[in-house]
């Protein structure tokens, strides 16, 4: 069995995947993200003190890492240096080896590049992913929102009839979901909805898990999660439109 190549240090495979089997071409601009890490977060943040007139930094003082059997833990802080542009191989290189090589000077470990498409920024307004909502609370931890802080979640749930509505709500509401707006009249789509207002938290780990609670029960009454977001009730209405009698 061949060993495949790891992307996050075989540029010229990164490429050859991007282009062949993602359609990606060579003059569109990707975000490109090398990481430094190291349990020394002074060090990281010297570099990145240097780095910041050129690069967009994100610095985070830990991170969540998940092993091969799924078990979290709480890794060492962690340095992402992101370029936006188009680049090439050799570009790409260039920079992945200038990084290797102030990695090594300084007592750091050189974790390779990834790479993604620019987030859209008005898109973030609306509901999102739970990929783009992780996404998202590690961009705010690495713009200096601390780990753990607070943090407001909106689930949206929508279904397409009345009773699954009505089950959902009350299933929520013994699951402690019980900050919720309930949307009896149907949508432009004809469906209703119900929306959750949870006192959060910036830490992935515990959004990931009570995603995945209100997924399970949208999912067992016919309905759907239709997204996350980081607004409170008032800040839902303003950006939605939501008259406040619903």
């Amino acid at each position: 069995m061949t060993d495949q190549p790891d992307m996050r240090f075989d540029i010229d495979a990164l490429f050859e995947h991007m282009t062949g089997n993602l359609g990606h071409e060579l003059q569109n601009e990707l975000d490109w993200n090398f990481s430094l890490q190291s349990p020394d977060f002074q060090a990281l943040q010297n570099v990145a003190d240097e780095l910041e007139p050129e690069y967009l930094v994100q610095l985070h003082e830990s991170i969540q890492e998940i092993d091969s059997e799924g078990n979290h833990s709480e890794g060492d802080p962690l340095l992402c240096v992101i370029q936006r542009a188009a680049l090439t191989p050799d570009e790409v290189k260039a920079l992945a080896n200038r990084l290797n090589v102030l990695a090594e000077e300084r007592g750091l470990s050189y974790e390779g590049v990834s790479c993604y498409e620019p987030i859209n920024e008005e898109e973030l307004l609306g509901w999102q992913s739970l990929d783009d909502a992780c996404w998202q609370l590690r961009n705010a931890t690495g713009s200096g929102l601390e780990l753990n802080a607070e943090l407001p979640w909106t689930f949206l749930v929508v279904v397409p009839d009345l009773d699954g509505m009505q089950n959902i709500a009350r299933e929520l509401e013994a699951l402690g979901f019980d900050d919720r707006d309930d949307y009896h009249e149907p949508d432009e789509q004809g469906l209703l909805g119900v929306c959750a207002f949870v006192e959060g938290r910036n830490n992935e780990f515990d959004l990931r898990e009570t995603t995945e609670k209100i997924r399970q029960v949208a999912e067992r009454h016919g309905g759907q999660l239709e997204g996350i977001q980081f607004y409170t009730r008032d800040d839902m209405y303003d950006v939605f439109g939501v008259e406040e009698d619903v």
